[in-house]
């Protein structure tokens, strides 16, 4: 009860602090920064429902998730998001009036910002018990303030996914008899709100075997105790069939959003090393300076600098927390966009990479150094304030 009264109070101002400072700085982005449709700053003095300013946040991804929820799976290229964030934001939106697009896209941002703030406070309770409440405090400001933590404030299915993700983990690691259950059905959950939900099948397995199989424990647990535990890992990627099983009633064909995801959205299966072929010729080929350049550079080093981290500090990570990061990052990594499709192939990769939880445990460990704090948090925030006025100038952040 006392990690989780002081869990809830370390991510309260966190929390509170970072909503502040996007705030704030969307507001300057809105009367400085000349927007990309109109090349002027917007006026915010025409009411609420027809103010522009009123829809900073209603961008990219987010209208597709608010489209689906208002509108379901109408449009084709719509199935290749998968339906439980959309249908999270719908019943958020009817609580809220369905009044159009305004309801659920402000449903969509306040079910963000709440699941954020409960990732905070599983994060904290989990390291704190894994690790230690010092090093559980610096996560959560590093995560919290990350150059792409923007995609936890919109109203984007990134904090549902990780806090169902972080959900599993902490019923894994408790291993009561439900308990597997539990994590098994958050872990369906977990797959309906994003694919790359799948690879919690690995800590899974690996909890298991740590609760069931060692010298020390075999004994102790009889077969169908051991049975009972490990089917629950089969829901976890039947979430994916029943997707399919949706979309083959109701659409008429099961695999309709892999076909979505490759003929409108322009990505498909490749093999890892080809991922970075396409951004390096771009990087060496195009002038230094141009926007393109400066795109794929930016997003190969917020890659890289995970990948790096994770192989550098991979002895420093439990066996679960390695395997579930580098699976993160391999699924993610393998599904990049066709450079026929996208000047930017890597676009959308440095979110992704956010999802690989135990990178920021890494970052925290070598916080325990001054220089690296201060040089991490220094250059976090500055990055996260200029992706910020980026996305709300109506500028590609990820």
């Amino acid at each position: 009860m006392q990690t989780f009264r002081t869990a809830l109070k370390e991510s309260a101002w966190v929390f509170l602090i970072s909503r502040i400072t996007m705030l704030l700085v969307s507001y300057v982005a809105v009367v400085l920064i000349p927007q990309f449709s109109t090349g002027h700053p917007l006026a915010c003095t025409h009411g609420i429902w027809n103010n522009p300013c009123t829809y900073l946040w209603l961008r990219w991804d987010a209208t597709a998730y608010v489209r689906i929820a208002h509108q379901g799976y109408a449009s084709t290229s719509d199935v290749a998001f998968f339906p439980l964030w959309p249908l999270m934001i719908h019943y958020g939106g009817l609580l809220l009036g369905a009044q159009y697009w305004f309801s659920y896209y402000i449903a969509g941002l306040l079910i963000s910002n709440i699941c954020f703030f409960f990732t905070l406070v599983l994060l904290y309770i989990l390291l704190a018990e894994d690790f230690e409440s010092s090093l559980a405090k610096r996560v959560l400001l590093y995560i919290t303030f990350y150059p792409y933590a923007l995609f936890f404030f919109l109203g984007y299915a990134e904090s549902l996914f990780m806090l169902l993700c972080l959900a599993v983990f902490l019923l894994l690691r408790r291993g009561r008899a439900l308990d597997w259950w539990f994590a098994g059905g958050l872990g369906f959950l977990a797959t309906l709100t994003r694919s790359a939900g799948v690879v919690l099948s690995l800590p899974f397995l690996v909890m298991h075997i740590r609760h069931f199989w060692l010298p020390d424990r075999r004994n102790q647990y009889n077969l169908l105790q051991k049975l009972s535990a490990f089917i629950p890992i089969a829901l976890i990627p039947a979430a994916i069939l029943a997707y399919e099983v949706y979309l083959g009633y109701a659409k008429g064909n099961p695999f309709l959003f892999q076909a979505a995801e490759v003929r409108y959205w322009g990505r498909h299966f490749t093999p890892i090393w080809y991922t970075f072929i396409p951004p390096l010729q771009k990087i060496i080929n195009y002038p230094l300076f141009s926007l393109i350049v400066l795109q794929n550079l930016v997003d190969m080093i917020f890659i890289l600098l995970p990948v790096a981290a994770l192989v550098v500090g991979w002895r420093s990570l439990p066996l679960h927390y390695r395997l579930f990061a580098a699976t993160i990052i391999l699924f993610s990594l393998s599904f990049s966009l066709d450079p026929q499709f996208s000047a930017n192939s890597l676009a959308s990769q440095p979110r992704y990479m956010m999802s690989a939880f135990p990178i920021f445990v890494i970052f925290a460990l070598w916080g325990k150094q001054s220089r690296f704090d201060q040089v991490y948090v220094g250059i976090a925030i500055a990055m996260l304030t200029v992706n910020t006025l980026l996305f709300v100038a109506h500028y590609w952040v990820a």
